[in-house]
């Protein structure tokens, strides 16, 4: 079977499955790779241009992908069993996965996978909106106590943040490191320059008047404002926070910008984060390039799978 839309995930992505169930009713010409089913796929791979994969004894061709929808480069694998070998395995087998993806030059990709890497890296988002002339919280990431210390007496209030995604995978245990206030005094205990051994990344706290959640794919702009039942809570993601939801029209100048931070990384698609503070600016906090939607969909009947379909299918 000829395969012309690609999707590359793991069996927990939600986002994927409601992709596909709609993409079912135009289509049938896709393929899901869930990292989990590595030892379950019969490959035949090589630099002559064979690419066949084999699923519950049916054949697969991916010569002729035209789009693949990534979302992480496989790193979650079911074993049979413990294996004092199993970092290497992985390993290798993430670089499998990895070089097979780049021989799929000619496939538009929602997103590029080396791409998505890079444009994870908050630093470097931080970096780049600043220089597009995107408004920033004034931040440092430091691992000097000191210079940690004389940030947080700079402002009345300031947060803290992973640098990472926050996501912390343990064997049993999947949780979530949310963005919080850190109180003013947090380093004063530290009487000389102590080294963390890693940086922490702190931010001056934005006066909030709401949450804004941007979804872009292309040219497109999907924008939602979050409003909080407790204002004092920093980071809407919680789980236990009330939220509501509503469309918002962002000012012209700045979705052109956004869309334009977007494409500097690379993307197609990317979901970002911004404060409105109460005097109506817009201060720009970080973006997901793998950032979740669905839930924005359902509860405001946006078109987003319909774009990202769109896309898939070239027929934008």
């Amino acid at each position: 079977m000829g395969v012309e839309i690609l999707f590359i995930t793991n069996k927990d992505d939600i986002s994927v499955d409601y992709l596909i169930s709609k993409l079912k009713l135009k289509t049938k010409k896709f393929l899901r790779i869930d990292s989990e089913d590595i030892n379950k796929i019969d490959f035949n791979i090589n630099p002559n241009g064979e690419f066949l994969i084999r699923i519950n004894n049916e054949m697969y061709n991916l010569k002729n992908v035209r789009s693949v929808v990534f979302k992480r480069t496989p790193t979650k694998f079911d074993f049979s069993k413990e294996d004092s070998n199993q970092n290497y395995l992985n390993n290798e087998r993430k670089h499998f996965f990895e070089g097979l993806y780049l021989c799929l030059k000619d496939a538009k990709w929602i997103n590029p996978m080396f791409a998505t890497h890079i444009a994870e890296r908050k630093i470097f988002q931080l970096n780049q909106a600043k220089l597009l002339g995107l408004q920033i919280p004034d931040s440092v990431i430091t691992n000097n106590s000191l210079t940690a210390h004389k940030f947080l007496q700079k402002h009345q209030k300031s947060i803290i943040k992973p640098i990472s995604n926050g996501l912390q995978v343990l064997k049993k245990d999947i949780y979530s490191i949310y963005t919080s206030e850190i109180k003013k005094d947090f380093f004063s205990s530290y009487k000389e320059s102590i080294l963390f051994e890693t940086p922490v990344f702190l931010q001056e706290k934005i006066e909030n008047k709401s949450d804004i959640r941007v979804v872009i794919i292309n040219e497109n702009i999907f924008s939602v404002r979050i409003d909080k039942n407790d204002k004092t809570e920093v980071d809407w993601r919680k789980p236990e926070i009330l939220k509501t939801y509503s469309n918002i029209n962002l000012p012209k100048k700045l979705s052109n910008l956004l869309i334009e931070l977007n494409k500097s990384f690379g993307l197609i698609y990317s979901a970002v984060d911004l404060i409105e503070k109460p005097n109506g600016e817009f201060i720009f906090l970080e973006t997901n390039p793998v950032g979740e939607w669905v839930w924005l969909e359902s509860e405001l009947d946006l078109n987003i799978s319909e774009t990202l379909i769109k896309e898939m299918l070239w027929q934008n």
